[in-house]
């Protein structure tokens, strides 16, 4: 938590589990800096937590809600509920499990952001080509989800709504010898948009800011110390 705290972010309602040990994630870069990671589960997927006045209050009071599957679902089903009751808007990083995700979770969801192998798991169509990507969104959205936001790597981002509508943005060039590590990337592509929304931008200003995030967080190693602060994207 000191790491966090030291970025601005408040912890006050961060809680340890005195059973089990943090979670902890084994992350193998490549020379390209791409990655793969093995998730160790702990304290983050235990079943021993209570949903606190404090913690509904904070919930409900919310611009968003960002989600993540690092975290039992039945955890995420909770926050969606109390989320959607109070019409917060609930953005859902679809990375960190391979299960399908349960139609509690997807009828409360404002956005699912997965990338295309997450889209293809999650649907069972394949994500190849952006048509097949586009289908495989309105899937989804067909189950309850409000937009789906794809996220395509070096292709960039789409998004599609429940109203038909499709947004393109390209990916910010990035020189490929700049590519040092793609760790978080993806995360933090989704709460570069989530903060976007909440400032009133438009589903492509937001996407542009996010793509702008996400091209800086690769060029640099490690997942938390890759992310941009306001100030590198301005």
């Amino acid at each position: 938590c000191d790491t966090l705290r030291s970025r601005g972010i408040d912890t006050s309602m961060v809680h340890t589990v005195p059973s089990c040990s943090s979670g902890i994630a084994f992350i193998m870069v490549q020379p390209d800096g791409e990655n793969s990671i093995v998730i160790v589960g702990g304290a983050n997927t235990s079943e021993e937590w209570q949903i606190t006045d404090d913690v509904t209050s904070a919930i409900q009071s919310a611009g968003v809600v960002l989600l993540q599957r690092e975290i039992p679902e039945s955890v995420n089903v909770v926050f969606a509920k109390l989320a959607c009751s109070a019409r917060v808007p609930v953005i859902l990083d679809a990375g960190g499990a391979e299960s399908p995700l349960s139609s509690d979770v997807l009828a409360n969801i404002a956005i699912l952001s997965p990338n295309e192998t997450e889209l293809s798991r999650l649907t069972g169509m394949p994500t190849k080509t952006e048509k097949e990507c586009i289908a495989a969104a309105q899937s989804l959205i067909h189950e309850g989800v409000n937009k789906v936001l794809v996220k395509l790597g070096p292709k960039g981002s789409l998004l599609v709504d429940i109203y038909g509508n499709l947004v393109r943005q390209k990916a910010c060039h990035v020189d490929t010898s700049s590519v040092v590590d793609t760790t978080g990337a993806g995360d933090c592509f989704t709460a570069a948009f989530a903060v976007a929304m909440l400032e009133g931008k438009s589903d492509q200003e937001a996407m542009a800011w996010a793509s702008k995030a996400a091209s800086i967080c690769i060029q640099r190693r490690g997942a938390i110390p890759s992310m941009p602060t306001r100030r590198d994207l301005q």
